[in-house]
């Protein structure tokens, strides 16, 4: 049986409408906590989407929610955890998709795999450092409902984990499980980067998009260490009268609450400086010794060919780009940033690369914006495939001159080479209006005005720009307009899907084994490492009889 990976980009609620479309309201993050389903249909879960989306979410942004929402997030800072922007943001798109059930974790979501009903819901961020731009560096952190972590690392945790205070390996200080809008919050956060664009405060000229402001935005303008979250668990007033110290936590919470206020509505810290743009979580991996030495991988196994030059000339768009991900985080910073991982690129393929998955065909639908309805689509999937090859994963070749052969379509194939191994196949589907102007259904020709004053639509090239990335609220038009355009280019491919599933099944009966990989802490002991060109360095020193804690792209040493 072949493993299929559905991948969907960002792009904010645009993505999200779209997919809705294609995989049924296959939206992880909403779909999976609403509590009846599997058993209530998209069909109807839809129809609450689209009621969500309809009011503009910048309302919860009134005098009467801010102060709910500076009330739950001084609790959440003063047992000591990080507080930013993000938290905000977060609860923004908490109250507006799942309002009903703000309480949400990501571990809920067990329950709705436990008989395999369901596909494994897999989201993504990155883990960023404040003086390096993301394009150039950024680990990808891996979430699903059973555990949260960074595969270059070999670290994971089970998601309740995640947010507690580790020091080498092991929990020195347990809090809550984050609610699953806090993590919604982070995975969008590029909204919370750029909020003044969102509330309107910014000029900007008519055309720009959300990758060409952020690249105005230096790193350090993202994240930094002059944040609203600075203290950590906040002292006590030091009297031993309980009133007095009643007095002193209301003084503090009024104080902090009012330049978090003063931070979101004027333009000052959250617009102009470093001040808490960015998420933030304590560093599980505080404390652990990272050698700088990376492992012959089983990846390198697993790629026969090496790249042509060729190849590397397609991929290559800035030779700036992701220079510096083979750099390890710092095990000495008590906190780390966590931003969205469309900052880097907008599609998560890492997460379905990995080898332990053995992935045989890729999904992917993209619904990052472009600069016209008629330009190439190719973009994110380039930089995906310069990712795969540094990495040393199986990728197939991605030719951009595709697009000058045969023009623009709903979909594109990319193959392996013949006789490439482990190599998955990628079917490509661009967001793009072509046969659903004349076909309400695929074969089935619209007839009447309405029908085709319906479909008359274009997605980056409406001056109106009702799906921009920027945009928060849906009238019900654009939002049927949209699901109902993905749902027939899905469909109207049908056969596509069909064909290369048959083949991933014909590939899997010549090889069962296919991208067995291991991790087991045996098999690892006993690996051989390749030092880099550079002296290995030892960025803590390591503990007495160090203990290999877990394995990916870097050995880690710390207490097991």
């Amino acid at each position: 049986v072949p493993v299929i990976a559905i991948v969907g980009s960002g792009g904010g609620f645009r993505a999200m409408v779209g997919f809705s479309g294609v995989m049924k309201a296959l939206y992880m993050s909403t779909l999976y906590s609403h509590p009846e389903f599997p058993t209530k249909g998209p069909k109807e879960i839809n129809q609450e989407l689209m009621k969500c989306v309809s009011s503009n979410p910048l309302r919860l942004l009134l005098p009467q929610h801010i102060t709910n929402y500076i009330g739950a997030l001084w609790s959440k800072k003063a047992c000591g955890q990080p507080v930013t922007f993000t938290d905000i943001f977060g609860m923004l798109i908490g109250e507006t998709l799942v309002r009903e059930r703000m309480d949400s974790k990501l571990t809920d979501m067990q329950e709705k795999l436990s008989d395999a009903q369901c596909p494994l819901p897999l989201f993504t961020c990155l883990h960023v450092k404040p003086d390096v731009s993301e394009l150039m560096f950024a680990d990808w952190v891996e979430f699903s409902p059973y555990e949260i972590g960074m595969a270059k690392y070999g670290t994971f945790m089970t998601p309740d984990l995640f947010g507690s205070k580790f020091f080498m390996g092991s929990v020195v200080k347990k809090y809550q499980e984050n609610p699953l809008h806090f993590l919604m919050g982070v995975w969008g956060s590029a909204f919370s980067i750029l909020f003044n664009r969102v509330l309107g405060v910014k000029n900007t000229t008519g055309g720009s998009t959300m990758e060409e402001e952020l690249e105005q935005i230096k790193p350090q303008h993202i994240v930094g260490e002059d944040s609203l979250d600075h203290d950590e668990e906040q002292p006590k007033g030091g009297s031993e009268n309980q009133q007095a110290e009643d007095e002193y936590r209301r003084n503090a919470e009024a104080s902090w609450g009012q330049r978090m206020i003063t931070s979101l509505f004027s333009d000052s810290a959250i617009f102009n400086t470093r001040e808490g743009r960015a998420g933030k979580v304590h560093n599980f991996m505080l404390g652990l010794a990272l050698n700088a030495s990376i492992p012959v991988s089983s990846f390198n196994e697993l790629v026969d060919n090496a790249t042509s030059p060729e190849d590397e000339v397609d991929a290559v768009t800035d030779p700036d780009e992701f220079v510096r991900i083979y750099e390890p985080l710092d095990v000495k910073s008590k906190k780390i940033h966590v931003v969205d991982s469309g900052l880097t690129y907008n599609l998560p393929f890492p997460l379905v690369l990995r080898a332990q998955r053995g992935v045989d065909l890729i999904i992917s639908f993209d619904f990052s914006a472009r600069p016209s309805d008629s330009s190439p689509p190719f973009k994110e999937l380039l930089l995906a495939e310069k990712w795969a090859r540094m990495n040393k994963l199986p990728f197939p070749k991605i030719d951009p001159k595709v697009f000058d052969r045969e023009g623009l379509k709903e979909c594109y194939v990319f193959k392996p080479k013949k006789g490439e191994r482990n190599c998955p196949t990628i079917i490509h589907f661009v967001l793009v209006n072509i046969n659903f102007r004349k076909f309400k259904a695929p074969g089935v020709p619209r007839e009447t005005e309405a029908e085709k004053e319906y479909s008359d639509f274009d997605i980056f090239d409406d001056p109106e720009t009702p799906y921009s990335t920027f945009n928060f609220q849906y009238s019900n038009l654009a939002f049927t307009q949209l699901q109902d355009l993905m749902e027939f280019n899905t469909l109207n491919n049908l056969q596509v899907i069909k064909e290369a599933i048959k083949e991933s099944i014909g590939y899997r009966k010549e090889s069962p084994a296919r991208c067995s990989v291991s991790m087991s802490l045996n098999e690892i002991r006993n690996k051989k490492f390749l030092k880099r060109d550079t002296p290995a360095k030892t960025l803590n020193p390591p503990t007495p009889t160090p203990t290999p804690l877990t394995h990916g792209g870097y050995s880690v040493e710390g207490d097991t």
